[in-house]
């Protein structure tokens, strides 16, 4: 059997590269890219088992506009989504909670930086079926 595939798109390359070491060393092959253009090619390219976004990148919903569109060309059972951010914070303009937001982000869990590496394992595992 192949190893699964996840697919990081995060603006941060230390972020990028501690959650491709914790999860390559739970068995997966991770691609990783810094903004959604690569990412999204990196995504078309690989059909990955699972996405893992950063939310603010070059704006401040680039990650919850690309959830988005994977979401409307996949549907409800694609790809699953696992975002991982910090809350956005209210000081650059961002008026609302994250509890409101929960109601429209298209990720299947929502984890919040900073992240502890078993945590990011076990909600990889929930999402990725093996």
């Amino acid at each position: 059997m192949s190893a699964k595939s996840i697919v990081i798109i995060d603006d941060d390359p230390e972020i990028c590269e501690a959650m491709s070491e914790i999860l390559s060393q739970d068995g997966y092959q991770v691609f990783t890219a810094l903004d959604t253009r690569k990412g999204h090619q990196l995504f078309v390219d690989t059909r990955p088992d699972l996405l893992i976004l950063d939310i603010m990148m070059e704006t401040m919903d680039e990650g919850l506009n690309f959830a988005t569109e994977v979401k409307k060309n996949d549907g409800a059972f694609g790809v699953p989504i696992l975002i991982v951010s910090a809350r956005p914070p209210v000081e650059k303009g961002y008026g609302r909670t994250l509890d409101e937001d929960l109601d429209w982000i298209h990720a299947d869990i929502f984890m919040e930086k900073p992240i502890e590496p078993e945590e990011l394992i076990h909600n990889v595992r929930l999402l990725v079926k093996d």
